[in-house]
């Protein structure tokens, strides 16, 4: 695929009050391939490398220490998740990974091990659900919708650090496969995300997307973000925003960092597909809630059993 394909989006647009042609490139964006890169976008170079560093130090820690963190009753949304737990939804076989959560919905434990870690998190969880609140905005109006339709119902959001330990000879094609289905030690198996959008901080290459037919690779640039639709924003526009699907794929002995914001609304909210956008198959689109699709997500990637 041809890079200019997945278009690079300038936040300057709408700082500089060219909101409508950022909703024109947006839409078309989410509509195609699903993502796009954003720059200008505003969080601080500086913020986003500490948050990697400190991060680094994390994943160093002993196990023991980490298991520390490690939140079994949230399923995965706060806290520590060690590796090899969270499955891709069309994996059999868990991904080369390890994660670390901050989240507004959940009490974020004090990592005293780290200094100064949990309030990098949280200064960055703000910059994050700022963007993301602001672009959801946009998304409304790119729907027809009111600026403010979804503002009242935003949140349930996540902060993701992300660890891939460097391996010798990761898997890097999803056509090696196991008995169980799935290639062994890729770093993340293809899938969609759960939420509405993603926002992502990576500088390793690895990210890649399925589009007209073959992987195709992601750029990541360390001053861009990766903006992609989650399958809660595809469920309510029933299909019109589409949530591609992607995989990563690791070098040999080079680890990698990665930091997805996860963009939700509260439980209660409606995902079922808005109707002024025409009729849809009730059969595909079948959710009401967003709490009712979280869960049905979070069983299928191995996280809440």
């Amino acid at each position: 695929m041809n890079q200019t394909l997945i278009q690079t989006l300038d936040w300057n647009l709408v700082t500089t009050e060219r909101t409508d042609t950022f909703i024109r490139q947006m839409r078309e964006a989410l509509s195609t391939t699903g993502f796009f890169l954003l720059k200008n976008h505003g969080i601080p170079a500086e913020l986003l490398a500490q948050n990697r560093a400190q991060s680094s130090l994390f994943f160093k820690l002993p196990l023991e220490k980490r298991m520390k963190y490690h939140i079994p009753e949230s399923y995965g949304q706060v806290g520590y998740t060690p590796m090899n737990v969270e499955v891709g939804e069309f994996a059999k076989i868990a991904d080369n990974k390890h994660f670390y959560h901050f989240s507004d919905s959940y009490e974020n434990p004090m990592i005293s091990e780290v200094k100064g870690y949990w309030a990098t998190m949280q200064t960055l969880f703000i910059a994050y659900d700022h963007l993301y609140r602001k672009l959801m905005q946009l998304v409304a109006l790119s729907l027809g919708l009111s600026e403010h339709y979804f503002n009242d119902e935003l949140g349930n959001s996540l902060l993701r650090n992300l660890h891939y330990p460097a391996t010798h000879n990761p898997t890097i094609s999803d056509d090696v496969v196991t008995r169980g289905g799935n290639a062994l030690g890729m770093c993340a198996s293809q899938h969609t995300d759960i939420n509405h959008l993603t926002l992502l901080h990576v500088t390793e290459s690895g990210l890649q997307l399925w589009f007209q037919g073959c992987w195709q690779p992601v750029q990541c640039e360390p001053h861009t973000l990766v903006v992609n639709n989650g399958d809660m924003l595809q469920h309510i526009t029933a299909g019109f925003y589409k949530s591609g699907i992607h995989r990563v794929v690791c070098e040999p002995d080079i680890e990698r960092f990665s930091c997805p914001f996860f963009g939700h609304r509260k439980p209660e909210s409606s995902v079922v597909p808005l109707a002024h956008l025409g009729p849809y198959d009730k059969s595909i689109f079948r959710f009401k809630t967003v709490g009712e699709y979280l869960n049905h997500r979070l069983e299928t990637i191995n996280l809440k059993t």
